[in-house]
């Protein structure tokens, strides 16, 4: 063995020996901390603190379980929850910090409009890299406007594109949609035995919607099976099908050559028609960028999955009968089930251009407070949370969004795994005000499912906060009390504290205001949906029609999605893009008895300006 081969052998067995020691160190600080000080735990024991802020072990958790996308995706989507964010930096102990945010009050921070330029929107290549995996090559290089970040052609389209989605009355469509619809529905139940997979159908279903309103152009039926197969291939980023389309292209390049093929022919006042003739300052490249991308835009499918999935479920049969024939009920069923499966399940990421500050609502001026700490906060002399008065930010640190996060948080939702219509029974609408806007959650009054104000749900925050706050801290004292005698002294103490700590977090004197940031269906910031107001027209339009044609699970039977797997278990992240279901639904339709009937929809009132 000549020198520079045992000097390279030398290096690699101690970096290994390091590595491991380190992962070995790691392991048994973190069995202490939860062992001998129960630090650490997750969501799964709530009665524990949790520890906010940087997680030494993040990574190792995600390696541990297999670095894949459905691994990250399931973490994250549950260990930020009841938290403020979990953070960890970019090489374990050095780089850039990655905050996966649990809280409403850094959506409000990073999102609120004063602060726009203190944040940036990463773009794709940014993104994948902060999920640990490789740029796109140049020939996959999108630069259609959801893929740039803050770019000039992000700018631009959307400059330009902004006044067709918030001025245009989308309800001069609905004639157009339903008949679309009836189309699909009347061939599944003639040709079909009124037997379907219901997102394969609805996913056909939107395809056709996007080209009839948005491109004016009805395909013929072999093409429309084809693009839809096409949409559904490119639209999951882990899809095993790489299917081969006329002409020898892949997905990408078919779909983008029929959006510009159905453009070439699409009438004055279609978004197709503007793109191609009415953006002066796009390029051609970047005109047949965004046509393609609006191809893309398939949230009615999921969000009518999901919705009708649960209207299905109703045990009640005028339940039914009044989420077809009631619109303002069929928009809270249609609220519900985006708060329980946002159509965006991770927002795109956003990064910090300059240090700032925000307040921590966790802090506790209690001088007589001292929050444990374990083995690696006092190793690295880190102040615990519940000990800092603001929360500082760090230029370059980037937030990850989950709105599922939010929209399952026990702080702000009362039963909020179970599907529940009527928690929206005083704010149905989806959308509202300029239209544009998402229907806001700050309201003074309390209303079933929701935890409302301090004064009316919690009666009186001040009081039952000084109530926590001067709870006997010592063992000596806790010892006295009733319900120490009954579960123990530790286990009092313990108690105790979480649950002041979630009456703190639970009733702030911004509550109203977190509320209003705790459900984000369609995204936040400038970079919200832009066709919200049309998605949600359209999802009117299918949970109506549907419903019209006594949709039903296939011989009555509950699908596995619904009566086996936890909310958490019914999506497949390697479709990020939407909350893609995990299992097959099959449905029966029955073509309508009675004479058709004009759909009734409260969207005209709701988005006139």
């Amino acid at each position: 063995m000549d020198e520079s081969t045992e000097g390279i052998s030398t290096l690699t067995l101690t970096m290994s020996v390091g590595f491991v020691s380190l992962i070995v160190g790691i392991v048994i600080s973190q069995m202490f901390d939860r062992v001998f000080l129960g630090l650490g735990t997750d969501k799964s024991d709530p009665d524990r603190r949790f520890i906010n802020g940087v997680s030494m072990v993040f990574l190792f958790k995600v390696f541990a379980q297999g670095p894949s996308l459905d691994t990250i995706v399931k973490i994250l989507s549950e260990r930020p929850r009841n938290r403020i964010y979990v953070a960890h930096k970019r090489f374990i102990f050095f780089g850039n910090e990655t905050w996966w945010c649990g809280h409403p009050c850094i959506a409000a921070h990073a999102f609120t409009s004063s602060r726009q330029k203190a944040w940036r929107k990463l773009d794709k290549d940014e993104t994948l890299q902060l999920f640990y995996q490789g740029a796109e090559s140049k020939a996959d290089k999108r630069d259609a406007m959801l893929y740039t970040g803050d770019d000039e052609g992000w700018k631009t389209a959307r400059s330009s594109l902004t006044p067709f989605f918030y001025k245009y009355d989308f309800t001069k469509l609905d004639e157009r949609m339903d008949s679309v619809l009836q189309k699909h529905l009347k061939r599944v139940s003639m040709k079909h035995h009124g037997e379907a997979e219901l997102l394969e159908l609805l996913l056909l279903v939107t395809v056709d919607l996007l080209c009839q309103t948005l491109y004016r152009c009805a395909l013929p039926d072999d093409e429309l099976d084809t693009l839809t197969a096409c949409m559904a291939e490119y639209i999951v980023p882990g899809t095993g099908s790489k299917g081969v389309y006329p002409g020898g292209m892949g997905s990408l390049d078919y779909h983008s050559k029929v959006a510009v093929d159905m453009a070439d022919d699409s009438p004055e006042e279609t978004l197709a028609y503007i793109i191609k003739n009415e953006c002066p300052a796009m390029s051609e490249h970047l005109r047949n960028e965004n046509l393609a991308f609006f191809l893309e835009a398939l949230t009615p499918a999921f969000a009518s999955f999901w919705t009708l999935c649960n209207i299905i479920q109703f045990t009640k049969k005028e339940m039914k009968e009044k989420a077809r024939d009631d619109p303002i009920f069929r928009q809270q069923c249609m609220k519900e089930a985006l708060r329980m499966y946002p159509p965006v399940p991770i927002l795109w990421p956003r990064q910090a251009t300059v240090d700032q500050e925000m307040d921590n609502p966790l802090y506790d001026p209690d001088p007589a407070y001292e929050a444990k700490r374990g083995m690696m906060s006092k190793l690295f002399g880190s102040v615990p949370i519940q000990e800092q008065e603001t929360i500082t930010i760090k230029k370059g640190t980037t937030l990850v969004l989950f709105p599922g996060v939010y929209h399952y948080d026990p702080r702000f939702w009362t039963r909020p795994r179970e599907y529940l219509p009527e928690r929206w029974d005083k704010e149905p609408n989806i959308l509202q005000g300029d239209g544009a806007k998402i229907g806001s959650r700050a309201r003074k009054t309390a209303f079933p499912g929701l935890i409302g104000s301090r004064q009316t749900t919690m009666g009186g925050g001040s009081g039952r906060l000084s109530l926590m706050a001067s709870k006997a801290r010592s063992k000596e004292e806790v010892s006295k009390s009733l319900r120490a005698k009954i579960f123990s002294v530790d286990h009092e103490m313990l108690a105790a504290g979480a649950a002041k700590d979630h009456l703190a977090e639970a009733t702030p004197g911004n509550i109203d205001e977190l509320m209003a940031w705790s459900f984000f269906p369609f995204g936040l910031g400038p970079h919200t949906c832009m066709g919200r107001r049309l998605a949600v027209l359209m999802v009117d339009s299918i949970v109506y029609n549907f419903l019209d044609f006594e949709v039903t699970f296939y011989n009555g039977v509950i699908p596995n999605l619904f009566s086996t797997k936890q909310w958490h278990e019914r999506t497949v992240a390697t479709a990020a893009a939407y909350n893609f279901p995990a299992d097959p639904v099959l449905i029966q339709l029955k073509p309508p008895k009675k004479v058709a009937t004009i759909r009734k929809s409260v969207f005209a009132g709701a988005i006139d300006e």
